[in-house]
């Protein structure tokens, strides 16, 4: 898969996405406009090192991702359908309710509860009709039933060559907790996840 270069004009756009975070990467839940004029509504934006070190296998190597290019996208907007970043923040810190997948539940301003059932990147969430995700309040990392939750939605992502700036901590509360938590964990267990896991956790992406 040969990654190109991201242009200025998107860099710009993609920098007003806010970013979610897990353990090893952030996460721009973007809706993007292709040049042919189709719109995406689900698709994470990456440079291609920091993907690889949390995957390890590129998108065009897994049958189980979709992917665009780089290079055919003309337009980059925050997606509308994506998970609020406090709360994508609060499953992500959670962590796997078991191996390759998270389980939740999640609430809604209505009173509405559904459990929900993802792979790891957990920004687009099933929402119910007459719903946006604005209205979701609140969600329940690792609760719910494991028989019959709904899953989350199917996402596209789309690769390219750049490093993105860190973001710095007055910009997001979530890398408070991200700082202290990376505190306690001793120096020896601090390793890139194996090519084996990222390709197992992919499965179920």
């Amino acid at each position: 898969m040969d990654i190109k270069q991201i242009s200025n004009k998107l860099k710009d756009q993609l920098l007003a996405v806010k970013p979610s975070r897990d353990w090893t990467m952030e996460y721009r839940p973007c809706q993007v406009k292709l040049k042919n004029g189709e719109i995406l509504d689900r698709v994470y934006l990456s440079a291609s090192e920091p993907y690889m070190r949390t995957w390890g296998v590129m998108p065009d190597q897994d049958s189980g991702k979709k992917y665009v290019l780089i290079e055919d996208v003309e337009e980059i907007k925050e997606s509308p359908y994506r998970m609020p970043v406090h709360l994508a923040n609060k499953l992500y810190k959670a962590g796997e309710s078991g191996m390759g997948y998270c389980l939740y539940k999640m609430q809604f301003d209505n009173g509405k509860t559904i459990e929900v059932s993802s792979g790891n990147a957990v920004d687009f969430p099933p929402i119910p009709n007459g719903l946006k995700s604005e209205n979701i309040k609140d969600v329940f990392p690792h609760e719910g039933s494991r028989k019959n939750p709904i899953n989350s939605h199917d996402y596209t992502w789309c690769l390219f060559k750049w490093e993105i700036p860190e973001i710095g901590k007055e910009e997001t509360t979530a890398n408070i907790d991200y700082t202290s938590m990376a505190a306690d964990v001793q120096p020896d267990k601090m390793v890139p996840k194996s090519n084996f896991w990222s390709k197992l956790k992919s499965l179920w992406s």
